[in-house]
């Protein structure tokens, strides 16, 4: 078993953050969907979600509400971080003075209390093996998806495996950057991490019917899943 999926002293052990951070699926802007668990969770076992819109009362209601959280899952294990469990070492943020000025523009309103939560989920009884996987692992921070990225993967020298950019509040939606620009702040955020980039971008076509086969940003160029949503669209995993 991966040794962030160890519930044991789960409350105060040292944060396995390396062991979470690598090779896991990050999604900032994640609101409360649940689509990338579903769709990738045969493959992953640790995600990081993040966004600066959402309380952290209202996370914990979600994953203990079956009817909200992630359908087939269960909390087992829920623990309050602070930044030092995350980045022991500090970062140095990237980020030009155009830049700084425009993360200023959100309003406050939108913004909530910074939080970070990190909690192991595990598979109901009723759902067998092809749901997904029987326990994965969660970490929620209430902050910003490009700072976070920084911080998390820069920070620890450590890479996702996969990113995801699905409906990333650009403009109405209270995101201050636009995620899809392949020449934005977090698409340079992760194509210049030393530690590497990600193999794989999960993107939604940014609401467009005809362009969520287009990766936003060029270097996935290659498509090699696709997933159904509905009436929303669908979701492509490019590599």
């Amino acid at each position: 078993m991966n040794d962030f999926l160890d519930e044991t002293d789960f409350d105060s052990k040292p944060v396995p953050v390396k062991s979470l951070l690598a090779g896991s699926v990050y999604y900032p802007a994640a609101g409360r969907d649940g689509d990338p668990v579903r769709f990738l969770g045969q493959r992953f076992q640790s995600f990081v979600y993040v966004d600066y819109g959402i309380r952290r009362d209202d996370v914990l209601q979600s994953l203990n509400d079956p009817h909200q959280g992630f359908r087939g899952y269960q909390v087992t294990c829920v623990r309050d971080l602070k930044p030092e469990d995350l980045v022991p070492h500090g970062w140095q943020p990237s980020i030009t003075p155009d830049e700084v000025q425009r993360a200023k523009a959100p309003p406050t309103w939108w913004i909530k209390q910074p939080f970070a939560i990190w909690a192991l989920l595990d598979r109901r009884d009723e759902f067998g093996d092809e749901h997904g996987p029987g326990r994965f692992s969660l970490l929620y921070i209430g902050g910003d998806g490009v700072a976070t990225y920084q911080a998390l993967y820069h920070g620890n020298k450590v890479a996702p495996a996969v990113v995801c950019i699905i409906q990333p509040g650009t403009g109405f939606g209270g995101n201050w950057t636009n995620f899809c620009d392949p020449e934005g702040i977090l698409a340079r955020s992760v194509m210049k991490n030393p530690a590497g980039s990600p193999g794989h971008l999960l993107y939604d076509g940014w609401g467009s019917r005809e362009d969520y086969r287009q990766p936003c940003w060029p270097k996935y160029g290659q498509l090699t899943e696709e997933y159904a949503r509905g009436i929303e669209g669908g979701l492509c995993l490019f590599q």
